[in-house]
């Protein structure tokens, strides 16, 4: 199992980041590999709702369904994802610090078959690839682009 976290500062409340963080469709704005997301399930934003992300991986197109699991406004959530190559399922947790939100993603992916051999490499990998997308909602959080 590949498994990591990830953690920044960004200069806004918990509630600013929270809601561009939960905002599926906003998220090829500030991560390198979204491309899509949509909301499926209609309705308000809660455990429970499901959403439709395509995203490159390695080279790759990646389609996926997710579900939230877990759901506190403003603090944070957790999915997690069928389909695609393995199932995958990760956190986002914003806290108040003084100067703005501590955020922290983690992530754990279930490798399967061939790709299991390969764990560490890919906990690397989407470490780094969490670290420079959380390093872009910074900076364009911060910029008030987002």
């Amino acid at each position: 199992m590949a498994h990591g976290q990830v953690s920044t500062m960004i200069a806004r409340s918990p509630a600013e980041v929270f809601a561009i963080l939960i905002d599926v469709g906003r998220n090829a704005a500030w991560s390198s590999s979204a491309v899509e997301g949509r909301q499926t399930t209609p309705g308000p934003i809660g455990v429970g709702t499901r959403a439709r992300e395509v995203s490159t991986f390695l080279g790759r197109r990646i389609e996926v369904d997710s579900e939230i699991v877990a759901f506190e406004p403003d603090q944070g959530f957790a999915y997690l994802t069928t389909g695609g190559p393995f199932p995958f399922q990760g956190t986002f947790a914003c806290k108040a610090v003084d100067g703005g939100t501590w955020l922290t993603a983690t992530f754990e992916a279930r490798l399967r078959g061939p790709l299991k051999v390969v764990d560490g490499l890919f906990a690397i990998i989407v470490r780094r690839k969490f670290g420079h997308d959380l390093a872009n909602l910074k900076r364009l959080m911060e910029s008030r682009q987002l």
